[in-house]
């Protein structure tokens, strides 16, 4: 569920990892690193390049939503089989967009289980933050593999949730892959591989920022003029801080992602502070400054608006 402005994240960035990702590599990672083929009994591969297409299924289908199912769509190695959403109108509209029949359209609080349910070997869980703990648990013990939009939660337990989900996935050796684009891209890669290969010498402090216009403006429009139900709310998850995790969590997660990336390690504490300066509803705020301490006293100053 998403509002009908793709987001920042919805730029092709993240199109590298499905056109470069074939049936035989999918089946054969899991976790967070890659599995060896050599790992997976060769006729389970064999059968894999037999039959040439995944079968998976979309749960959340807003725009986003339905964007990455098409790029799933488009890379030709994949059969968008079924698609789940809340809102029968969203899970409609999807459906018809990717030619999903009527009857694998799943609605309500039990359309993700049923989807779950039918015959898919991976699912791309778009949804909003607030239910990807338990919908990533309920598919990795469904068996499937699992595509997983950030953030991966909305708070730490839902967070240690998603990393039992994933030693489990591995266990199982079933993909699990958390969809922070900016760990695919080449540029990026390069980059950090000669910082932790000390090329610029050792990192002291660091600086992460997120600057941008008023995200999801559609969804503020729209809420304004509902009744501020439920149904509202979710409609707008994304100005809504228990369904979303705030602005923080939600968007500027991936400047504080790639700081954790470079620097090869994990905040030890944070102090700071935000607040909300513009006119839109909800209750998420609209800017952040934060004193990340790393290991060796590393300082990384993060400010977003």
């Amino acid at each position: 569920m998403n509002d009908n402005r793709p987001s920042e994240s919805d730029k092709p960035a993240c199109a590298g990892p499905l056109t470069n990702l074939t049936r035989r590599r999918f089946l054969a990672s899991a976790g967070a690193s890659a599995v060896s083929v050599t790992l997976l009994k060769s006729t389970l591969v064999d059968a894999a390049e037999a039959n040439s297409r995944i079968d998976f299924g979309l749960v959340g289908c807003g725009a986003r939503g339905t964007w990455i199912a098409g790029l799933f769509a488009k890379h030709g190695g994949y059969n968008v089989a079924a698609v789940a959403d809340y809102f029968p109108d969203k899970a409609e509209a999807a459906g018809e967009k990717l030619g999903v029949p009527a009857a694998r359209r799943f609605t309500g609080l039990s359309g993700c289980r049923k989807l779950l349910e039918s015959k898919l070997e991976a699912v791309a869980i778009i949804s909003p933050p607030y239910f990807h703990p338990e919908q990533a648990a309920a598919a990795v013990e469904a068996g499937k593999h699992v595509y997983l939009a950030k953030p991966v939660g909305v708070d730490v337990p839902g967070c240690q949730s998603i990393a039992r989900s994933g030693r489990k996935a591995t266990g199982k050796k079933q993909v699990f892959l958390v969809d922070f684009q900016t760990r695919a891209t080449p540029a990026y890669q390069e980059v950090v591989k000669r910082v932790q290969a000390g090329e610029i010498g050792p990192i002291k402090s660091a600086e992460a920022t997120y600057m941008c216009d008023l995200y999801f403006a559609a969804m503020d429009a729209e809420f304004r003029k509902s009744r501020r139900d439920a149904d509202a709310r979710l409609r707008a998850w994304a100005v809504d801080r228990v369904l979303s995790g705030d602005i923080i969590t939600e968007q500027n997660i991936h400047a504080l992602d790639v700081a954790t990336w470079f620097l090869d390690a994990e905040p030890l504490k944070a102090v700071g502070t935000g607040g909300r300066a513009r006119d839109f509803q909800g209750d998420c705020w609209d800017h952040f400054a934060v004193i990340f301490t790393y290991p060796n006293n590393v300082i990384v100053s993060f400010s977003s608006k």
